[in-house]
């Protein structure tokens, strides 16, 4: 399933590449804006879900305690209440669900860019690694466990951004002992990056969320173990995975003032609606 996910990922990249003149930074950067609009309608539809379910905490917390010592009388009305609110308890997890298995797949698009960006010949592949390894033979393992080394060192696939950087680099190496191995120092600013923005993604998109007390003293450890997740991943991984990662973070946040823009203006057009049916109900008693 996951191979059938990066090749999919893979061939959409891939026709972006081409259209931009074979600039995998652009290429990138398109790809992950389009992911992001795709899967817009579902994050609305978690907002929505997350925001209904807020409304009825009070109802949801007095039926806990209620049935805190019948778990299955709990669940009854726990569905009930639920469904007399047409909340699906589900559909806050829908995204997610869906992005595990992309976020999983681009590790493996970014890590074999011949395999499913840019398709060589296996034949093509094993007489670089061969000649990169300096060995007669070379296993399939060997051959995905270094096609990104050999994509960069051919440029099999244009990876340099400038300012001495190739998507191929991974920050870890910036401490390589091996200088042939050793890249900029400038790549530690993308898992830098990556863990800022995490946490600003964090704080812009719980803001106006109502949470009970357990919740929030879960939240707290998972608004740090995120960013940090966000920060290992982008630092151990080639900077291809750590720029989609941070781009993803960034249009989170634009997304979540977006929506949050949307909701404020509609709040204040409800409560002016409300305003004046309450004026216009007191005119009529004057009257």
């Amino acid at each position: 399933m996951i191979d059938f996910i990066a090749g999919l990922l893979g061939a959409v990249i891939r026709v972006i590449y081409n259209l931009v003149g074979h600039n995998y930074l652009i290429a990138l950067i398109i790809f992950t804006f389009l992911t992001k609009l795709i899967l817009f309608p579902l994050m609305l539809k978690q907002l929505k879900s997350t925001s209904s379910i807020q409304k009825i905490a009070p109802e949801d917390k007095k039926l806990r305690e209620k049935y805190k010592d019948n778990p299955q009388k709990l669940n009854e009305e726990l569905m009930k209440l639920y469904s007399e609110n047409n909340i699906s308890p589900m559909a806050g997890c829908l995204l997610p669900i869906i992005q595990i298995p992309i976020i999983i797949a681009m590790f493996f698009v970014v890590k074999q860019p011949l395999t499913y960006i840019y398709p060589r010949d296996t034949a093509v592949i094993q007489s670089y690694t061969q000649e990169y390894l300096q060995k007669d033979e070379v296993t399939e393992k060997e051959m995905k466990a270094y096609e990104i080394d050999v994509a960069k060192k051919y440029n099999l696939i244009d990876m340099n951004i400038g300012l001495g950087l190739n998507l191929g680099d991974s920050p870890k190496d910036a401490f390589s002992k091996d200088e042939t191995k050793r890249v900029s120092k400038l790549t530690l600013l993308v898992p830098l990056l990556s863990f800022i923005f995490a946490i600003i993604s964090n704080i812009v998109t719980q803001k106006n969320m109502k949470m009970t007390e357990d919740q929030a003293e879960m939240q707290k450890s998972m608004n740090l173990m995120m960013p940090l997740l966000s920060a290992y991943i982008a630092f151990a991984w080639p900077i291809a995975l750590g720029i989609y990662w941070l781009l993803g973070s960034i249009l989170s946040i634009i997304q979540q003032l977006i929506i949050d823009k949307i909701m404020e203006e509609k709040d204040v057009d409800s409560k002016k609606s409300k305003n004046k049916t309450l004026f216009l109900g007191k005119g009529d008693k004057n009257d």
